[in-house]
């Protein structure tokens, strides 16, 4: 009986710390400073990096962030201010949610992959300069991009979809670029994608598409 009895605690006891491996967890981030590099790592479902009320905050100039978040419903967002900052986010699972705000910053370089269907990420900028990457692997992704930049060197967006279908892209970059200009560059390996491209207000803009598949939709407005 007192094997049983033991035996049976053990187990409970199993489950438990199960159980609290697989909960959620929240990260809350106030970080104001230069040259420092952050790395966050979560792994399980409904994992947190700041949130719609919380934003994490990453203020200071040439920091280095990554995040990855492994697991299922999790979310990151955060806001950045500062010039050079690098800034590095993988999801592995789905129904993820990214959200990127960056008001007063300069020379920011962004670069999402994504493996898993049905995430969400959204980045709204009002820089300088900006060059934005985003990998997509899957199927039914939701990418939005706003850029309003003012620098000589513009806004520079990319999106490469392999191998995936039922995506939506918008990406809409605007501001008096000139020289270099706005560039948005998309690459589309599958079916059933949508992309809407609005790009304008200075001398150049620069829009290259290819897309392999079927049943793409795409809507392009250069130079509005």
């Amino acid at each position: 009986m007192k094997l049983i009895t033991r035996l049976a605690m053990i187990l409970s006891f199993f489950v438990m710390v199960q159980y609290a491996y697989a909960a959620s967890n929240s990260i809350i981030v106030d970080q104001i400073g230069s040259s420092s590099t952050i790395n966050f790592t979560q792994t399980g479902l409904g994992n947190s990096i700041g949130d719609a009320t919380n934003h994490a905050i990453i203020n200071g100039n040439s920091n280095a962030i990554t995040i990855d978040q492994i697991g299922n419903n999790n979310t990151a967002a955060y806001s950045v201010d500062g010039n050079g900052n690098t800034l590095t986010h993988t999801f592995t699972g789905n129904f993820n949610d990214l959200s990127l705000l960056c008001v007063t910053c300069s020379m920011i370089t962004m670069t999402d992959t994504v493996y898993g269907n049905g995430n969400i990420i959204s980045r709204n900028f009002d820089t300088s300069s900006s060059t934005s990457t985003i990998d997509i692997n899957s199927d039914n992704n939701d990418v939005t991009i706003n850029n309003d930049s003012t620098a000589i060197s513009g806004a520079q967006s990319a999106v490469d979809i392999s191998g995936g279908n039922g995506n939506t892209v918008q990406i809409r970059q605007t501001g008096a670029a000139s020289t270099s200009g706005h560039n948005a560059n998309l690459t589309i390996v599958g079916a059933t994608n949508t992309v809407n491209i609005d790009q304008g207000g200075g001398i150049d803009s620069s829009v290259t598409a290819t897309i392999t598949g079927s049943g793409n939709t795409m809507s392009i407005n250069s130079n509005y």
